[in-house]
């Protein structure tokens, strides 16, 4: 049986309300990265290096945490993520250099832990006919956090400066650990943390290569892992450079950029919530995760290529409904089939290996969407564009879909 504990609390309203928080400081941020690097004068490289050293960060600790939640539970872990967040956002906050903004990224990205963490804690408190919705729940903190975050951090950044972004996020990721010391209990028995204990003590420490090893055998599994590196690439290929995409096309300013760029993803981050949170918990149970995700790697891939084409700004609020229902589908649908296919005892380190592998993508998903926008404004999308189509075609082709 998936439900190990009974909180007193609702542990999904609980844990939603952490993801949330956490979502709205990384959604003021995360758009404005590429025009604050330009603004310190960031090369195409530097830029590169900017975007992805967060990932690169992420990939390394992720899956430890993922393991060390396992082993000595969620919450500790997510209180110590929240706590490192804190840090890194005021340190963006009053960078003042190139090199400091990097390392307040990568600061940011050794504590990213939150969200593998939030997803084996859904995984620990949901049975598995009911992990989908549970990870919606997820989706749709995404979808909100984007929602309000994006215009936060672009209509701060227009009224009271460059600084005001980092203060607000941090601000926020401050209050929400406040919260969760007071208000999340732990979900994971102690039964279940033995066990992990025991097994990873035979183990060495590259947490990583560990998982993949114990799970290799598993088709399934691997397949949805991968997916989510490919469909993670293909879509952070536009996260870095959307911004940019906005103000080289409209020839903006940096302020007037991050304002515009803060409402399309608002918009997206309306649509998010509404397919994530509500829409998701329908479509699952008739359809099952593996069709949808099918639906959605299509769906956004013809929007990648209208999006690159929107040939007005008022445009754009019209073909980010296509590329948010895509993401819709695909995101919540991936963590389902991967929570489903681990072991009960070993969803913090299979979640954490998952997560991993979305943020090896978006190290060299930046990368290549940097690279490519030097090349043309409009390549991004057209690499990401059909690199979903091409993951589409594998699962069509995948046998009992």
């Amino acid at each position: 049986m998936a439900i190990n504990t009974q909180p007193k609390k609702s542990p999904l309203i609980v844990i939603f309300t952490t993801v949330f928080l956490d979502l709205i400081g990384f959604g003021i941020i995360i758009p404005l990265v590429g025009i604050y690097g330009r603004e310190y004068g960031a090369s195409t490289l530097e830029l590169a290096i900017l975007g992805s050293i967060y990932s690169l960060m992420q990939f390394f600790f992720s899956p430890v945490w993922g393991r060390l939640s396992d082993k000595h539970g969620r919450r500790p872990i997510l209180l110590m993520s929240l706590a490192g967040s804190v840090i890194s956002y005021f340190l963006f906050a009053f960078s003042n250099t190139l090199g400091l903004l990097i390392v307040s990224r990568a600061l940011a990205g050794i504590f990213a832990a939150n969200i593998s963490t939030a997803q084996a804690y859904i995984a620990d408190v949901t049975k598995p006919e009911d992990r989908a919705k549970g990870m919606g729940l997820i989706g749709a903190a995404f979808g909100i956090g984007f929602t309000l975050g994006p215009p936060v951090g672009g209509i701060s950044v227009a009224k009271l400066g460059m600084s005001a972004p980092g203060i607000i996020a941090g601000s926020l990721c401050l209050l929400n650990l406040i919260l969760a010391y007071f208000r999340l209990e732990e979900s994971l028995s102690p039964e279940l943390r033995a066990k992990a204990y025991e097994s990873s003590s035979r183990k060495g420490r590259f947490a990583q290569y560990e998982t993949f090893l114990s799970i290799r055998h598993n088709k399934a599994l691997l397949l949805a892992i991968f997916s989510t590196f490919f469909a993670t690439f293909a879509f952070s290929n536009l996260e870095q450079v959307f911004s940019l995409f906005i103000q080289s096309k409209f020839q903006l300013m940096t302020e007037e950029a991050a304002y515009k760029t803060g409402m399309i993803l608002m918009w997206s981050g309306v649509l998010g919530a509404i397919i994530q949170g509500g829409l998701i918990r329908k479509l699952v149970p008739k359809h099952g995760e593996a069709k949808l995700l099918i639906i959605g790697l299509f769906t956004q891939a013809l929007a990648m290529v209208l999006f690159s084409q929107s040939p007005t700004y008022g445009s754009f609020f019209i073909t980010a409904i296509p590329l948010a229902f895509g993401s819709g589908l695909i995101n919540p649908t991936l963590a389902s089939l991967v929570s489903k296919g681990a072991g009960q005892h070993e969803q913090g380190a299979v979640i954490g290996l998952k997560e991993g592998m979305s943020s090896l993508a978006r190290i060299f998903g930046p990368l290549s969407g940097l690279l490519a926008f030097g090349v043309k404004a409009s390549l991004p999308f057209y690499i990401g564009a059909f690199t979903v189509s091409a993951l589409g075609l594998i699962w069509l082709n995948r046998k009992n879909v």
